[in-house]
């Protein structure tokens, strides 16, 4: 029997394991063996997760929570966009708080850094107490796209049969080759405070502190719509993987939160 890759349907190689959610947010044991080739992998790791990791609101929790990169290194964050265009997808806008960056501490706290002199100032003197960070259709294409790929791979690891079935086929080929006509729908809701994220145990030896990193889930949604959700931090992510296009009555698979969707139309990146 010949191994197909999940992904390009390709034959391998399959010599490297798959992260189904990535090392750079603390998973080292979630793993998928030869579903995943050698190609795809890389591609993925490259074109996809290094952005997503490092010029998204995930990109903000990993600093936040001091999650250490797969070379044990604490992350810094740069949040700067170019002004220039690059590509069909827009990524700045002047809403957004440029030159902003983050950087996590060996004490466990997170430093704040800013190119912006006036609003350093505003944050110096509390005057301003939020910044701004404006998910551009760039930004939503490839988070779209990082979540697809962790789904299709969850659905691999629980049924490899299930994960190949053709109603996953849009989503499989938007996560592997990108945006052909219109941006996926993500949605998002705010889930509990950072003091939830924190716990502490003590021991003879001191107080040992745990950070809750991400949390997943596959569900069934009202109307036959199947669902992946990723939480980093206080943000819950959801995506519909069996249709691009779900009506507002998935929101009622979330009843104890506003769930809101972010999206682009066509003619608003265009």
């Amino acid at each position: 029997m010949t191994i197909r890759c999940l992904f390009c349907d390709g034959t391998g190689p399959f010599s490297t394991v798959e992260h189904v959610i990535p090392e750079s947010l603390g998973n080292d044991d979630f793993l998928l063996r030869g579903e995943v080739c050698d190609q795809c992998q890389r591609y993925f790791g490259k074109e996809v997760e290094k952005y997503v990791l490092e010029k998204t609101p995930i990109a903000v929790w990993r600093a936040l929570l001091g999650i250490q990169s797969k070379k044990g290194k604490l992350p810094s964050i740069d949040m700067s966009i170019s002004e220039r265009r690059r590509g069909i997808l827009p990524e700045y806008s002047r809403h957004h708080d440029n030159g902003v960056g983050f950087t996590a501490e060996e004490d466990g706290s997170t430093s704040v850094h800013c190119d912006d002199a006036t609003i350093e100032q505003k944050i110096v003197d509390q005057s301003r107490t939020q910044l701004r960070f404006v998910l551009s259709p760039k930004h939503l294409v490839l988070m779209g796209r990082f979540l697809g790929k962790i789904a299709i791979e969850m659905y691999c690891v629980a049924d490899t049969v299930r994960a190949r079935l053709p109603r996953y086929d849009q989503l499989r080929q938007y996560a592997r080759q990108g945006l052909r006509r219109d941006i996926w729908p993500i949605f998002h809701r705010n889930v509990g405070s950072l003091r939830d994220l924190r716990e502490y145990e003590a021991d003879e030896d001191g107080v040992l502190e745990h950070s809750l990193c991400y949390q997943y889930c596959l569900a069934e949604g009202p109307s036959g719509y199947e669902l992946f959700s990723l939480r980093v931090g206080t943000d819950q992510w959801v995506i519909c993987t069996n249709d691009p296009f779900p009506t507002p009555i998935i929101r009622d698979a979330f009843p104890n939160g506003d769930l809101k969707l972010i999206w682009y139309a066509r003619e608003e990146w265009t």
